[in-house]
């Protein structure tokens, strides 16, 4: 059996109706959390969480979190989903690969912020 090709739309959901997945391999410590919470009301929402089509969150669960920690939780906000539900395995893989496989820091480059 061919499995179909998977395809981003960006749609619209509340909130409060997106579902943190059981086991999210990430973690935020409180302190990151305020910060989280001040760039989202300095910037408001630049990167959109990813859902999978039942509502379960793929990347942007601290950012969801945090949008209800600041009350915004029946905010309609745009979100990413695919065009057919994700296996168990795509679902760990992309958990993992959305928040892992970015680059690395430059340490001199970063010296010119504040």
């Amino acid at each position: 059996m061919k499995i179909k090709k998977l395809r981003w739309n960006t749609v619209q959901k509340r909130v409060n109706d997106l579902v943190p997945q059981d086991k999210n391999p990430r973690t935020i410590t409180g302190k990151q959390m305020e910060y989280l919470k001040r760039s989202l009301e300095k910037f408001n929402l630049a990167e959109i969480p990813a859902v999978d089509i039942d509502g379960k969150i793929l990347a942007g669960h601290q950012r969801v979190k945090a949008l209800k920690l600041l009350g915004r939780g029946d905010e309609i906000i745009d979100v990413r989903i695919p065009n057919r539900k994700l296996s168990e395995e795509e679902t760990k893989q992309y958990l993992i690969g959305s928040n892992a496989l970015g680059g690395s820091w430059d340490f001199e480059g970063l010296k010119s912020f504040d």
